[in-house]
Parts: structure tokens; sequence; C-alpha cells
């Protein structure tokens, strides 16, 4: 089954789809998926530096499911602030942890963050100055 994103149409895999992005090297210059971030263990407080980046090549995370959230973003209103409701699909990362081997989830972006940003990178590779 194919779904519809936008205008484009997603592949019948869509963690297939980013695991191929992410080997092609589109997110590499993504500082929120290329640096090293630190997680810890809710159950013994051991921490341990991940990278987004290397979990989504490997195709070690999970899609979750699906679900309307509200976002606020700046506008330019009085308050300053406005809202909106979004579809996203989070993408799941789960470790184990290094002491006492408990998972940790979490889930630094979404599936559709994901889709944009390298859509967004493929149309800035073809900009000219």
């Amino acid at each position: 089954m194919k779904k519809k994103h936008g205008s484009r149409i997603l592949q019948r895999n869509p963690k297939e789809v980013i695991i191929n992005k992410a080997k092609k090297g589109i997110y590499n210059q993504n500082p929120l998926l290329a640096i090293s971030h630190q997680v810890a263990c809710k159950n013994c407080g051991c921490t341990q530096k991940i990278t987004y980046l290397n979990h989504l090549k490997s195709g070690n995370f999970e899609l979750g499911k699906t679900e309307a959230v509200e976002v606020a973003y700046a506008a330019p209103t009085i308050t300053g602030l406005s809202r909106a409701r979004e579809i996203i699909t989070p993408v799941i990362i789960t470790i184990r942890c290094q002491k006492c081997d408990a998972e940790i989830p979490c889930s630094p972006v979404s599936l559709e963050y994901l889709l944009f940003t390298a859509e967004k990178q493929r149309k800035m590779e073809h900009m000219y100055v």
C-alpha cells in the first residue's frame, strides 16, 4: 500500500526510505542527527552517548504510531505564539543501558521531519547562486 505525503508518494515501507536516505548521506549535515547526544537510563541514571544518524543508517529504530499533536510556533501576534495541529510519526530509537541492561527509548525526530529535511536538502542542491 502506498501513502501519499504532500505531493510525493512514499514507498510501501517508510523505514526503508529513511535507511536508504541516511546511507546516501542525505542527513550527514544535519546537526541534530550527526552529533552525539547523551541519553540517561531512567532505571539507574547511567548516561551514554549516541549519534542518532548511526541508528538511522543501521536501521536500529522503529516507527511509532502516527498521532496528531499540538505545536506552538512563533507568529506575528500579540502573544508571540500561534498553535497548530500536526500529524507526526515518531522515530523511536531504543538502546540498552550499559550498566543495568534496561531499554532506553528516545524519540528525537519524526518521520515527517526526516522526509521534509531530505526534500529540503535535495532542493538546496539544485539551487544556483
